[in-house]
């Protein structure tokens, strides 16, 4: 189950979650995933296809999942789950799912690549694989979005509270970019299983290491 897995990676990861959203945050961005995604995989049948599970879980996100990120991870999954119901469990689907929620999350959030939010992992993740032949190399996927996830760390945030904190932001990635980038983990665990080996290590991810 693809919302199993990214429970798994957010539980592994809840307490760096935490300690990098205090910086420039509430400090409670580790718990709205882990707990929203404990609320959308105990709703999930066992037997659900992934457009199901994953229409589920944006219902949750969208409805229960406080927050500034609840409510746009559940617009994500909200996008990516007709594309799965019209064409199945594909790569192609996924791609442009994906590109149909990063599209809802600009408008509605009105971030751009810059500003140092989940937009800057979704959006170089996705122009990486936009012209890649299918099916997708999915570590590399996830390696490329833990990549773009650290990079915030350049940058001064200039949306939300974070923008209060200016500078002393800086250092620290952005917890939001983190929380993508382990959806893509968790993407890659889903369609190429035997390569989790070649995955990075949830727990780290957010310090940018090259892993494994």
């Amino acid at each position: 189950m693809l919302m199993r897995t990214y429970l798994d990676a957010a539980e592994a990861a809840h307490a760096e979650l935490t300690r990098i959203d205090q910086v420039a945050g509430d400090g409670d961005f580790g718990d709205n995933l882990r707990d929203g995604l404990r609320g959308a995989v105990a709703r999930i049948p066992d037997d659900a296809d992934l457009a199901t599970e994953v229409s589920i879980a944006a219902t949750w996100f969208l409805d229960h999942v406080g927050g500034t990120s609840g409510p746009l991870i559940g617009l994500l999954l909200q996008a990516i789950a007709p594309h799965l119901a019209e064409h199945g469990d594909t790569d192609t689907a996924l791609r442009d799912g994906l590109a149909d929620g990063l599209a809802a999350i600009e408008r509605v959030g009105e971030a751009k690549v810059g500003d140092r939010t989940m937009v800057d992992c979704l959006a170089p993740t996705l122009a990486d694989i936009r012209d890649k032949p299918v099916p997708l190399d999915w570590p590399a996927v996830a390696r490329s979005a833990a990549r773009h996830a650290h990079a915030t760390a350049d940058l001064r945030p200039r949306m939300g509270r974070a923008s209060y904190v200016g500078d002393r932001a800086v250092g620290t990635p952005d917890a939001g970019a983190v929380g993508i980038a382990l959806l893509f983990w968790a993407l890659a665990v889903h369609r190429d299983p035997g390569e989790r080996e070649l995955l990075p290590d949830p727990a780290r991810l957010a310090e940018g290491e090259e892993q494994p």
